[in-house]
């Protein structure tokens, strides 16, 4: 094939464009300017571990396995099999490849994803020319003996929706019985462990993805962790290639979840912000229209309504930049990073 008949390839959009958006608006006549804007588009935690001077020495070595992550991740997540990736999505992008490239699944096979959820699960499952099946939670039992794979995000982005572990249990033995596998992406659970499936001892055909990005603020760092079995984690090492996580986030992660006192002050102050944001939204975007409806987890409130698109370039004429969903149909909303920051968040929904 020839260059120029490549086809043109296109991304899933995410959230964090904030320099994009503000270059949208600069030309007009009254900009807001760049301090005032706000981005809560991501659902990062905006007051995240505070990163101290790392030493010198990190950068000039090569990243080292013996370093303590492993250890500090054994503990933090009460695991012993697990694996750091350049960020979850560095798993969301090899494990396709793997599946397909080891024959792990059956001939034809379909992997089911409880949707909407983030839209790189589906994306690199296509990319392998796997056949998607949309599911709810209510329709997971009526399919799940057809499927080779089984996708959820719990607590899920954007909807917020959070199953019980123990249903999450019964789909991996029935998943299990036909050689079927399980992927659980955790990356919004660290505010809740209790509800982890990490606290079910049991990693046959499961595979949890988790995230240091949402609950400790540490997006920019790129690192996560897999739980899964020997086999799976070998293969994902494997296709990793060397050095996939850098020294200098190895050791910022590694004091990071070994900060107990940071970890459980984090978790009470997102309890606080989370209520404040839905008592926000819910003052100034449902008071008057009580068929929206208002979800999430402690990190981002989705407002699910029909004129989505409308409300979201109203709020970004103003300088605030939220996540829309792909469908239209809903605005998620991150916390505010400071006392400054809510109040101009108010002022804003104030004028709309």
């Amino acid at each position: 094939m020839k260059t120029k008949d490549l086809p043109l390839l296109t991304s899933p959009l995410h959230g964090g464009a904030l320099n994009q958006a503000i270059n949208k608006y600069k030309n007009d006549k009254n900009p807001v300017p760049e301090k005032q804007w706000l981005d809560l588009s991501t659902g990062i935690n905006p007051n995240g571990w505070s990163v101290p001077t790392i030493p010198a020495s990190v950068y000039n070595r090569l990243p080292e396995n013996d370093d303590g992550l492993i250890e500090a991740a054994q503990a933090y997540y009460q695991v012993s099999d697990i694996l750091p990736v350049a960020g979850s999505q560095e798993a969301i992008q090899l494990l396709p490849e793997i599946f397909q490239r080891y024959g792990l699944l059956s001939e034809n096979p379909r992997i089911g994803i409880i949707s909407p959820c983030y839209a790189e699960h589906e994306f690199q499952w296509q990319k392998h020319q796997f056949t998607i099946i949309h599911l709810s939670s209510d329709s997971v039992d009526e399919m799940i003996d057809t499927l080779d794979v089984l996708v959820l995000i719990n607590p899920n982005n954007p909807t917020g929706e959070l199953i019980d572990k123990a249903v999450i249990k019964q789909w991996q033995v029935r998943l299990a019985d036909h050689q079927a596998y399980l992927i659980i992406d955790e990356a919004f659970m660290d505010s809740t462990p209790q509800k982890s499936v990490l606290s079910v001892p049991d990693y046959e055909h499961r595979i949890v993805l988790r995230s240091v990005g949402k609950f400790f603020g540490l997006a920019g760092v790129r690192c996560g962790f897999v739980v899964a079995t020997q086999k799976i984690l070998s293969l994902l090492k494997y296709h990793q290639g060397p050095w996939s996580v850098s020294g200098p986030t190895r050791w910022v992660v590694t004091k990071a979840l070994r900060d107990k006192a940071w970890i459980d002050d984090n978790k009470k102050y997102l309890q606080s912000a989370s209520v404040r944001l839905e008592n926000l939204l819910q003052h100034y975007l449902m008071h008057e229209h009580p068929q929206r409806l208002l979800a999430g987890t402690l990190l981002f409130k989705t407002l699910f309504l029909e004129n989505a698109e409308c409300l979201y370039e109203q709020l970004e004429k103003r300088g605030v930049l939220v996540r829309l969903l792909d469908n239209k149909k809903g605005l998620r909303f991150g916390l505010p990073a400071s006392e400054n920051q809510w109040q101009r968040l108010e002022s804003v929904l104030d004028c709309i």
